[in-house]
C-alpha cells in the first residue's frame, strides 16, 4: 500500500506541482507576450506625440495623439483583462488538485 501511495500519488503532486506548472507557467508568460505584442502597446506608447504616418503638417499631429491615446488606453484595458483572466487560470490550475482532498476530508471528518 506504501508504495502505491508513493508510486502514484506522491508522484502525481510532484509531476503536477513541479514539472507541469514550469510549462504551463511558460506558456502562461508566451502567451501574455504574444498578446503585449499582438495589441502592440508599447510602440503606441513611445510614439504617442509622434506624427501618424511622419505627416508633421500641424493636422498630422493633431490626428496622431488621440488615435495613439485611445489605442493605448484600449489596449491597457484588454491586457488588464487578459492578464486578470490569466491570474485567475493559474489559480485554478494550482487548486485543481486540491479539490478531491478537501472533498475527502470534509466528508470525513466534518459532521454536519
Amino acid at each position: 500500500m506504501r508504495v502505491l501511495i508513493k508510486k502514484y500519488l506522491l508522484d502525481f503532486w510532484i509531476w503536477w506541482y513541479w514539472f507541469s506548472a514550469k510549462d504551463v507557467l511558460k506558456d502562461f508568460k508566451k502567451h501574455w507576450i504574444f498578446i503585449l505584442g499582438y495589441l502592440n502597446l508599447l510602440p503606441m506608447l513611445t510614439n504617442l506625440f509622434v506624427p501618424l504616418f511622419k505627416d508633421y503638417s500641424w493636422e498630422g499631429r493633431i490626428v496622431a495623439f488621440p488615435i495613439r491615446f485611445t489605442w493605448v488606453i484600449v489596449a491597457t484595458i484588454l491586457l488588464l483583462l487578459y492578464s486578470a483572466l490569466l491570474l485567475v487560470t493559474i489559480i485554478c490550475y494550482f487548486a485543481l488538485p486540491l479539490l478531491p482532498v478537501v472533498v475527502i476530508y470534509s466528508s470525513l471528518f466534518v459532521q454536519t
